[in-house]
Parts: C-alpha cells; sequence; structure tokens
C-alpha cells in the first residue's frame, strides 16, 4: 500500500518504518499512540541530523543545538516542527487527550520535517514538489487513483442520464401529437370520430328554448316585486300627505273659530 513517506524509503529505511506505523495507528483511531510514535520518528531524526550519538543526550538538548545552527528560514521551520511534534507527543505521553485534528497536523508537520531531511541527503527537487495528501493517509490510495475512479463513475451517470433524456423524448414525441383543436390526447386523435359533439333534434331543441324561456321569466318574477313596492310605497306615501294637509285646515279653522270668540268676548 502507497504512504505519504514512501520517498523516505530510500533514505532512511528505520525513520520509514517509524512512520509507517503512526500512520496505521491514526487510521485505526489511536491517536495519542499516534503522537508518541512521531515524538520517536522526529527524535531519531534531529538525532541523525545532528550527527551525535551521545545516549544520554535529550531530545531537548538536540533540538536546542540545531537551534543554534539555524541560517535559513526553511531550517528555522524544519526545527518548529519538530518542536510542536514533541511537545504532541510529551502532552499524549502524560495522558491528556490529543484530538484528532491536531493528530493530523502531527502527521503533516513529520511529512515537511521528513521532505527536508530527505532532501540534505538527496539534493533532489522533486522531493520539494512532494504534497501531504490526507486521501492517501486514510485510504492508502493515492489521490490521482481515486480521481479514476469517480471520473469513471460520474461517466456512468452521464450515459444513464443520456438514456433517459433519449427515451424521454421518444415518449413526448408519441404523446404530444395534436389535432386541428390543439389536443394532445392520442387517444382522442385516434378516435376523433368517436368524440365529435352531436347535433341535438327538433324535440330537444325546443325543450332547450323552453328552458331558456322559464330563466327568463324567474328572473323577470325575482326582479317584479320590488318594483310593485315602489309603486305600493308612493301610493302610501301621497295618501299620508293629503291627511296632514287636511288635518292642517281643521286645526287653522279651529283657531280662527276660538280667535273669534275672544273677540265677541271682549
Amino acid at each position: 500500500m502507497a504512504s505519504n513517506f514512501d520517498f523516505l524509503k530510500t533514505v532512511d529505511k528505520e525513520l520509514y518504518e517509524i512512520i509507517l506505523d503512526s500512520e496505521k495507528l491514526f487510521r485505526d483511531e489511536y491517536f495519542n499512540q499516534t503522537c508518541v510514535q512521531l515524538r520517536i520518528f522526529a527524535e531519531k531524526m534531529a538525532k541523525k541530523i545532528l550527527n551525535h550519538n551521545d545516549p544520554n543526550l535529550t531530545f531537548d538538548d538536540t533540538l536546542n543545538c540545531l537551534k543554534d545552527k539555524i541560517k535559513t528560514e526553511k531550517e528555522k521551520e524544519f526545527i518548529d516542527d519538530l518542536f510542536f511534534i514533541k511537545k504532541l507527543g510529551n502532552k499524549s505521553a502524560h495522558g491528556e487527550d490529543i484530538s484528532p485534528k491536531d493528530t493530523l497536523e502531527g502527521l503533516e508537520r513529520a511529512f515537511e520535517a521528513g521532505i527536508n531531511y530527505a532532501y540534505s541527503k538527496k539534493k533532489d527537487e522533486k522531493i520539494n514538489k512532494l504534497q501531504f495528501d490526507i486521501t492517501l493517509l486514510v485510504t492508502q490510495k493515492p489521490l490521482k487513483e481515486n480521481k479514476l475512479v469517480e471520473k469513471y463513475v460520474q461517466l456512468a451517470q452521464e450515459q444513464k442520464e443520456e438514456l433517459l433524456n433519449t427515451k424521454q423524448g421518444e415518449f413526448n414525441s408519441q404523446v404530444e401529437k395534436k389535432d386541428e383543436n390543439g389536443f394532445s390526447d392520442k387517444n382522442y386523435i385516434n378516435n376523433a370520430k368517436k368524440y365529435k359533439k352531436k347535433e341535438l333534434t327538433p324535440t330537444q331543441k325546443k325543450i332547450k328554448e323552453k328552458v331558456k324561456q322559464a330563466k327568463k321569466n324567474l328572473k323577470q318574477n325575482i326582479n317584479a316585486p320590488s318594483k310593485n313596492n315602489k309603486k305600493k310605497k308612493n301610493k302610501k306615501q301621497k295618501k299620508n300627505n293629503k291627511l296632514k294637509h287636511a288635518l292642517f285646515i281643521i286645526f287653522v279653522i279651529i283657531s280662527l273659530i276660538f280667535i273669534l270668540k275672544m273677540l265677541l268676548i271682549f
């Protein structure tokens, strides 16, 4: 199976075997153990670069010695990656839970440190162009292979859609035939005579006319009462006006008689 660290296989087999174990632990979701293994990887790499075989030399001593020799930005980044891995490994060794995100960052930094180490040994520019592939870490298959699988899946999907569109077109061409009246029902078109409108017989025409006249009469009868009501109302109003006029005249006569009696008395 492929690994992100295959470039180390011909550079340093010991480091390659250690980092392969780290990747396997990560895939099995043993994140703390992964970080411990990464610390071992980083410490061995640092001592190989310092080229010091003193067994009493600690990881911190090694890193500080390398830090004092920094000359370029690239060397500084390399030492920073090793410090990060050491810190992560120490946390893990002391029982602190390491998140998958931090563990993944540890692997990515180990990759960058491994690139710098391998380039210092081989001076091959192809090594500097390598990039960390998370898909490769998880599936142990290069991203290109996964893209190839996706490509064939997509091609199959496109062929399926093309076939469906063709079948739909054939169906539409049969169903959407229209007659002179714009009907698109295939059954109606093929049996147009069966659906033609029948002419009414003389008797049916008479019945239709009577129904029409009855509706007209009904409408007139509904409106008629309102007119009669208005006439009755007008007659009643005239009668009331005459009565009021007569009462007024009687009132005036009585008033005049009363006034005359009063004049005669005085």
